[in-house]
């Protein structure tokens, strides 16, 4: 379980991108209108500290703070939202940004070396698969409406970004071949659990965010690296939509502890092995890797410490690093399976 004494939080607004993840999962503590980020009001129950707690941890440039609470009682439980569609549309429509106002003139094809049009190409191909995954989420999460909607709007926000890097690759002198669109579109199967999905794609999007940030956000060609910010915000506020939605699921489950487990068998296999996580971001990760000492980019680390803690506050189990996960696994899977008493 997450402290949930009062806590005191603050936003550094000049290093915020906007992305609002704060918003999606915090949204009466959290605001993102014109400009960066701020801090609506601090919370004032034990589920809204949770989803602060999990806004400062999905925060891709990692810009919230806070401080601890030194006096008070420990919080109310307070209940978790119903309806989820209309503030998570209404956080990705205050910071949705428009394709013709990105700084296409900025564009400078000198520093458009063959090595990062490489890893731009391969970027560009990895996001192709969001036609398949939607309809995937369409025919696994039909009977829910409100997921069902948003899904729309993801799907919406994701085609954007195969599509901005095209542009970057044909300014840059590259127009792939026409089977590229197609190939890239293969996708894997879901696994049975919703919210085994949902914690893939909290992760996926959380490694996506940071991938772009530091294997392209230091590149000196300049269009790229505005382009990127733009699409690791979406990322993270993507991440958020699904942790919103898979604390839901746990929140009203029937069996709450075995749902907990399907989240951390996820964590677990993506951390120990990822290859048996079926999802396009680790083989694109892999492709990548090997296309970094190109563009002089550092070797990829993905956030795992971070990606522990914020499946931790999913579950509200006492995990805040990757050294966490296998003991949880193993006190969840005792607790499950525990005689009734």
């Amino acid at each position: 379980m997450i402290n949930s004494a009062p806590r005191a939080y603050a936003i550094d607004a000049r290093a915020c991108i906007r992305c609002a993840a704060c918003a999606t999962v915090a949204p009466d503590n959290f605001l993102v209108k014109a400009g960066p980020a701020r801090v609506r009001r601090n919370p004032t129950t034990a589920a809204e500290a949770l989803g602060c707690e999990a806004a400062r941890a999905l925060c891709p440039t990692q810009v919230i703070t806070f401080t601890e609470g030194t006096a008070g009682a420990e919080l109310p439980a307070g209940p978790l939202p119903t309806e989820l569609y209309s503030p998570v549309m209404e956080v990705a429509e205050a910071v949705r940004w428009k394709v013709e106002d990105l700084p296409w003139a900025s564009f400078d094809p000198v520093k458009a070396t063959p090595g990062l049009r490489a890893v731009v190409r391969e970027m560009a191909y990895s996001e192709q698969t969001t036609f398949s995954a939607t309809q995937k989420f369409m025919e696994a999460f039909g009977a829910d409406t409100d997921f069902s909607q948003w899904i729309s709007v993801w799907f919406y926000e994701e085609t954007r970004h195969p599509h901005v890097l095209l542009k970057w690759l044909a300014l840059a002198g590259e127009i792939p071949g026409k089977d590229f669109v197609t190939e890239g579109r293969a996708s894997q199967p879901f696994m049975k659990s919703q919210t085994g999905t949902l914690v893939t794609n909290i992760i996926s999007e959380m490694v996506a965010a940071h991938a772009y940030l530091q294997m392209v956000g230091g590149a000196p060609e300049p269009l790229i690296t505005k382009l990127v910010e733009r699409l690791s915000a979406d990322e993270a506020r993507h991440a958020a939509s699904f942790f919103t939605f898979a604390r839901r699921i746990i929140g009203k489950a029937a069996q709450p502890d075995r749902e907990r487990l399907e989240a951390l068998k996820v964590l677990h296999f993506w951390f120990s092995a990822s290859k048996s996580v079926s999802h396009p971001v680790n083989a694109s990760m892999d492709r990548l890797k090997a296309l970094l000492p190109a563009v002089g980019a550092p070797p990829f680390v993905a956030p795992y410490d971070r990606l522990a803690k914020i499946i931790g506050l999913l579950t509200q189990l006492p995990i805040e690093t990757a050294a966490d996960i296998g003991p949880q696994m193993t006190a969840q899977t005792q607790r499950i399976h525990a005689p009734a008493p």
